[in-house]
């Protein structure tokens, strides 16, 4: 009996390199596309890609039922610039997935202890991902929106690149 599994994905972001390669710009609407396949990097198991892990078109392998959440973070762990998803865009398959949210949560996340370097103590966080379930087989072709913006909230620029879904079943 197969049962539903969540389908994690971790989009690490050059969002530094971004900027400087292709610049600033202020217009959620028209954001510019990445072109560049070494400034996005997409990660989830092994078990669930089909290609393109830890590069910037992953396709991953979902089955009916199954839940497909997408977190995404600077290369510095947002120290300098964070990425933040803002819009989903199916451009074929799009009725395959229900429609792909934001959703809030909260979290314990541990910290090392200098004191006591071999037990952590952690601390609660507000974060979020987006998450989507999976409908019916086929495939999905989508590009999320991400905007870069700097540690204090302001942003610095709109942008999107195009990766994939597969559906086996």
């Amino acid at each position: 009996m197969a049962t539903q599994e969540i389908i994690d994905v971790l989009i690490a972001v050059d969002t530094e390199t971004i900027i400087s390669k292709f610049g600033t710009n202020t217009d959620p609407n028209n954001p510019v596309q990445i072109t560049d396949a070494s400034l996005i990097f997409m990660i989830t198991k092994s078990a669930d890609a089909v290609s393109g892990n830890a590069g910037n078109e992953l396709k991953i392998g979902a089955k009916t039922l199954d839940t497909i959440r997408w977190r995404e973070t600077s290369l510095s762990l947002n120290a300098v610039y964070s990425a933040l998803l803002y819009k989903f865009v199916a451009t074929s398959g799009g009725d395959l997935i229900s429609p792909p949210i934001p959703l809030l949560a909260e979290d314990q996340v541990p910290l090392p202890d200098p004191s006591n370097p071999t037990v952590p103590k952690t601390q609660t966080i507000e974060t979020y991902f987006w998450n989507s379930t999976v409908l019916n087989p086929g495939n999905v072709i989508y590009h999320f929106n991400f905007m870069i913006v700097d540690r204090s909230g302001n942003v610095q620029g709109y942008y999107w690149w195009d990766p994939y879904i597969q559906i086996t079943d």
